[in-house]
């Protein structure tokens, strides 16, 4: 949940990375200036994007910057520094005509300038600050073209004082969950694979502390991590508000949804790329790609009007909640604003936010309406096209009995008739994947029977107490850890989550 940050104030109260956050979901225009002793600096921002900065510190000078760098020597920065003052020209002007740096050097020197002036804020614990909603002066401002998250992302690492990190932070007793505002779930954001491994802890039943004493990473990082995800709203202090409100504004994700989310938004920076390709709820590899060419989404655009909410959601009447969860998830990523600081993306920014302002309201609409062919009474197929219902039953039961028989073949065929016939029989993947998890050479398969009844219905306690006693089987501790704790977010009082959870010592 967002909370609106006051236009002035002092930064002991309201942290630099909560000030950038806020200011960028207010989409604010204007000027930011930040007063400590003699220092006086500005951060100029373009509807809620972070484009340049000012600093009257010497030390944040460009010519100062391009000395220590040893892009220019002590000689040149002096004859620089000499015309500055006599010419009144900008100090980089000088440099370029002077033929010491080209004028593309320049614009890099400059938003190297820019980033390093903001990246200094995130270590002020003191400073009062102001904003003034204001044009910019275009002529004089050379656009930063970076995200507010990997600003953030930066800036938090640099932070090495564990005593003011740890007061950043909520009590070591908070529940943390995800996030409940999708601008915020799917900006961009570029994290390490053990980084990534912390995020999907998170699943609205872990404390802080169980986050902390579960991870390999050095106490500092994981807190620094924390702090990030904390500051750019992918997770949250779980309360009831945020309860009530669902995960993300896309209805409580169930872990395995969680896991799909993060592997399709999250960007590895030792990947390179989001995880994509690896299959599962939310495999959004072999989806269409979005066009987001400024062309395109000028055309996206203006359609945009013209079209109702399945039609923003590129899906059918009648879609299930998986398909138009699956579609959001693409068109939400393609069009986050956060995703598009390329050159010549600058004019198409403000068509983005109402685009992804558009999608996401076009997804809260069809997400709680019921499905029209339910709310009709129309059949969902055809009569001459309707399943055996009758005859799948049957072998749910057959397949089932065979089991508790332990006679694992017949139970086998008979539940892999059973799932031919109806693919999105819950119960019939679960039962199969306890057959296969009891047959050596079926192993491999029992996983995935298990965790498909679970995207099929994803509040079934029984499915997650099943995968987890799996995970258990197979010495995969840490993933049968996530699927108890899933089971008791669903049922408190599970018995077989909580005996598991006590065997394995954490309860």
């Amino acid at each position: 949940m967002m909370i609106a940050v006051p236009k002035t104030g002092h930064l002991s109260k309201i942290p630099f990375p909560v000030l950038l956050r806020g200011l960028q979901h207010d989409l604010a225009t204007g000027i930011l200036t930040i007063t400590r002793n003699d220092q006086i600096k500005q951060v100029y921002f373009k509807q809620g994007d972070t484009v340049f900065a000012s600093s009257n510190y010497e030390n944040d000078r460009l010519g100062v910057i391009l000395l220590k760098e040893g892009r220019i020597t002590f000689a040149q920065y002096e004859s620089s520094s000499r015309l500055l003052k006599e010419s009144k020209k900008r100090q980089g002007t000088i440099l370029v005509e002077q033929g010491l740096l080209t004028p593309k050097e320049l614009f890099q020197a400059v938003n190297a300038q820019v980033k390093e002036i903001i990246l200094g804020f995130f270590t002020w614990w003191d400073g009062d600050y102001r904003f003034e909603e204001q044009k910019l002066p275009a002529d004089e401002v050379i656009p930063l073209r970076i995200g507010t998250g990997a600003l953030i992302y930066e800036g938090i690492r640099r932070i090495t004082d564990f005593t003011r990190l740890c007061r950043l932070l909520p009590p070591f007793d908070a529940v943390l969950c995800i996030g409940t505002d999708p601008l915020d779930l799917f900006q961009a954001v570029s994290i390490t694979p053990e980084e990534r491994r912390l995020l999907l802890l998170i699943n609205g039943v872990r404390t802080v502390r169980d986050l902390v004493n579960s991870m390999a990473l050095p106490f500092l990082h994981t807190i620094q991590v924390l702090h990030f995800l904390l500051a750019i709203g992918i997770i949250q202090v779980k309360t009831a508000e945020v309860s009530a409100a669902g995960a993300g504004g896309l209805g409580q994700l169930s872990q395995l949804e969680l896991e799909a989310f993060v592997t399709e938004s999250v960007k590895l920076k030792e990947e390179g790329e989001a995880g994509g390709g690896q299959g599962g709820l939310f495999d959004l590899a072999g989806a269409e790609k979005v066009e987001t060419s400024p062309s395109a989404i000028t055309l996206a655009y203006e359609a945009m009007e013209d079209k109702d909410d399945y039609d923003m959601l590129e899906v059918k009447r009648g879609a299930s909640l998986m398909e138009i969860r699956k579609s959001y998830f693409r068109l939400a990523k393609a069009y986050h604003p956060d995703r598009h600081y390329d050159p010549g993306m600058e004019a198409a920014h403000p068509m983005l936010v109402a685009l992804f302002s558009r999608l996401t309201q076009s997804y809260k609409s069809l997400s709680n309406e019921p499905s029209p062919t339910v709310m009709m009474g129309a059949p969902l197929t055809a009569p001459d096209a309707m399943p055996d219902v009758a005859a799948e039953t049957d072998l749910v039961k057959k397949g089932e009995a065979a089991l508790l028989a332990g006679n694992l073949k017949e139970a086998i065929n008979c539940l892999e008739r059973a799932i031919k016939q109806e693919e999105e029989n819950a119960r019939g993947h679960a039962l199969l994947g306890q057959a296969l998890a009891n047959a050596p050479n079926r192993r491999k398969d029992a996983e995935g029977e298990l965790r498909r009844a679970i995207e099929l219905d994803p509040s079934n306690p029984d499915y997650h107490v099943i995968l987890g006693l799996f995970y258990i089987q197979m010495k995969q501790t840490g993933k049968a850890l996530v699927q108890f704790e899933e089971t008791l977010r669903w049922e408190p009082t599970n018995a077989k989550a909580l005996e598991q959870l006590k065997v394995l010592g954490r309860r």
